[in-house]
């Protein structure tokens, strides 16, 4: 554990050695990477349709949070990057069903992604 900092889990994209934590845990914070709605072996998206990739990529965050001894009611900020404007009122609606109140503080931006075809990206600060 270096200054304090504990991996948890990890992310080997395109099947190589793992390239970055799936979280950092620090203190009681813990912080996610990313989730994507994709395959990290293979980089092929788990989906077509943004109700397919919402539900695959908090099933991971929750997976992430569980490695940490932590729940989704412990999530204190969820940042989502979208591909399409057009989904927001989706992202609304998976987020409203993923966290009870008082929700998490929230950012949600609208962006361009490298993989062809993934439609988010969320990650999570929480505090465990």
């Amino acid at each position: 554990m270096a200054h304090g900092r504990q991996a948890i889990g990890s992310v080997a994209v395109g099947g190589a050695e793992p390239l970055f934590p799936a979280a950092i845990k620090h203190g009681d914070l813990l912080f996610l990477s990313g989730q994507a709605p994709v395959d990290p072996a293979t980089l092929a998206v788990c989906a077509p349709d943004f109700a397919g990739q919402a539900a695959f990529v908090m099933d991971r965050i929750a997976e992430t949070l569980a490695a940490a001894g932590c729940g989704m009611q412990d999530v204190l900020r969820v940042e989502c990057i979208l591909a399409r404007a057009e989904d927001f009122r989706a992202w609304n609606e998976v987020f409203s069903n993923a966290f009870t109140a008082p929700r998490p503080a929230r950012t949600t931006i609208v962006a361009a992604f490298v993989v062809p075809d993934m439609l988010l990206e969320v990650q999570v600060t929480a505090a465990c």
